[in-house]
């Protein structure tokens, strides 16, 4: 990548949580005797990528691929937490439309039990009527 690896080694080494990550491991190079290697467990690295400075060592080609991983991290970053808040505030306008709608049918419900309740009191009236034995003249 074009990077200083002495000053690569330092930056992490003095970050305080990628330095707190950080191991050394002994990596046999072939036809070579073992060599130092720093490594990183995997899920700090894109961070460690993201930090990269550009410097006058790289390759045009380096600096490029930089540039856009660092863009995708910008728009990625975006999605995550705005697109947490999004879909947050989406779901809470659900849910005040759901409770809205459940209020209008409760309220219809009282209206249809009333409704049902005087209907059966004239159900009640028109039977006893029907079944009152007594003949009426007038």
């Amino acid at each position: 990548m074009g990077l200083d690896n002495d000053r690569a080694v330092k930056t992490i080494s003095e970050d305080e949580i990628l330095g707190a990550e950080r191991s050394e491991q002994a990596v046999q190079v072939p036809g070579d005797q073992p060599r130092k290697m720093i490594c990183l467990p995997l899920e700090f690295v894109h961070g460690w990528l993201f930090q990269i400075k550009f410097t006058n060592t790289m390759s045009d080609e380096t600096k490029q691929a930089l540039i856009k991983y660092k863009r995708e991290c910008y728009k990625i970053f975006f999605n995550h937490f705005f697109g947490n808040i999004r879909k947050q505030l989406e779901m809470n306008t659900a849910e005040i439309d759901l409770l809205k709608e459940i209020n209008e049918l409760i309220e219809k419900r009282g209206e249809i039990a009333e409704n049902i309740k005087e209907k059966k009191k004239t159900l009640e009236k028109v039977r006893e009527e029907r079944l009152k034995n007594e003949p009426t003249l007038f």
